[in-house]
């Protein structure tokens, strides 16, 4: 499917005009937007609230709408019970079935990450809490499923722990070999690729017994693809790899929904950035939901390194050293 044409700033039409309403119906204002609206022109106002809304949202903040942030405003406008809900190809999607995890989990049927995904694992803890509730468990929910699970809403408090949460600290509760973990590794951009840093890690996890699946070199390729591609192969774990200016500071990236933490993401990218402070890179581990980090299925951290300044040798070493203890335990 062809991407969409970004919309920045100086375009007008409907499209803007579209954009623009999505934003005021979620809530987003500031001085000049309404004057903007009336023009369906993307102004300075208009670039600052896409910009806040991908800040808000976890994405990266362009100002610009291309086809993540406009499935973002779509799947923003969904409120549970907006429609009926159901295991379907392609998935739905949506802000209403994050809200449908939320209490699922909360309440003790595992429907997985908070991601907003319809997937089987929210089918399978649909179908238990129906089956629960004494009603059919045909995996919809309409308003007789949505009408009991409401009516528990005085249960899920804030202070509850997800139960997806627990079943991702519990797989870090017995320390495992590294030898035989399957590893996939992605270069997220050319210079990642040239550098030659994925082929050393690559070489050191083989050496240790690992399983390690490059993702094959696409360019342009949208991390929708790259993520179902990862999903294809089992992968337990993936590394994307962002080489980025000289000087930025480093970044590791780990999935993090509206209420939602990955556990294990979080412990992946802070051992990492533990092992390049002993490089004399100090940067810092933070949570965001790109497409990446949303739609794999696996443990997943994005990391962005800054050219130059370090060799790929020596780079590698410190990342195959966060995977051993990732899985150690330790």
């Amino acid at each position: 499917m062809a991407s969409m044409r970004p919309l920045g700033r100086g375009q007008s039409g409907s499209a803007v005009g579209d954009v623009q309403r999505r934003l005021h119906d979620l809530g987003f204002d500031c001085p000049g937007f309404a004057e903007e609206c009336a023009r369906c022109l993307f102004g300075e106002a208009t670039r600052r609230l896409v910009s806040d809304f991908q800040e808000a949202r976890g994405l990266r903040s362009s100002g610009e709408v291309d086809d993540v942030t406009w499935r973002e405003l779509v799947e923003a406008s969904y409120k549970l019970g907006d429609r009926f809900l159901y295991l379907r190809s392609p998935y739905f999607r949506g802000d209403d079935v994050r809200e449908l995890q939320s209490y699922l989990n909360s309440l003790g049927f595992h429907a997985g990450r908070e991601d907003g995904i319809y997937g089987p694992e929210t089918d399978r803890a649909v179908r238990l809490f129906q089956e629960d509730s004494g009603l059919r468990a045909d995996g919809v929910v309409g308003a007789t499923t949505l009408t009991h699970l409401l009516r528990l809403k005085s249960a899920v408090r804030p202070t509850s722990i997800s139960v997806a949460e627990v079943k991702e600290r519990l797989q870090d509760s017995i320390p495992l070999p590294l030898s035989g973990r399957r590893i996939a590794l992605d270069a997220g951009n050319p210079h990642a690729r040239r550098c030659g840093l994925l082929e050393e890690l690559a070489a050191l996890l083989r050496g240790e017994g690992a399983e390690a699946l490059p993702l094959p070199a696409i360019d342009e390729s949208p991390e929708s693809e790259r993520a179902s591609l990862a999903n294809r192969l089992e992968a337990e774990a993936l590394l994307s790899v962002i080489v980025v200016g000289a000087g930025s500071p480093p970044r590791a990236y780990f999935f993090a929904g509206k209420n939602y933490v990955s556990p294990r993401g979080q412990r992946l990218a802070g051992l990492i950035m533990d092992s390049l402070s002993a490089l004399g890179l100090s940067g810092s581990c933070e949570g965001r939901s790109f497409p990446l980090l949303r739609e794999t299925r696996m443990v997943c951290v994005v990391l962005e390194i800054p050219e130059g300044g370090w060799g790929s040798r020596e780079m590698a070493a410190s990342l195959f050293g966060a995977f051993r203890s990732f899985w150690s335990g330790r």
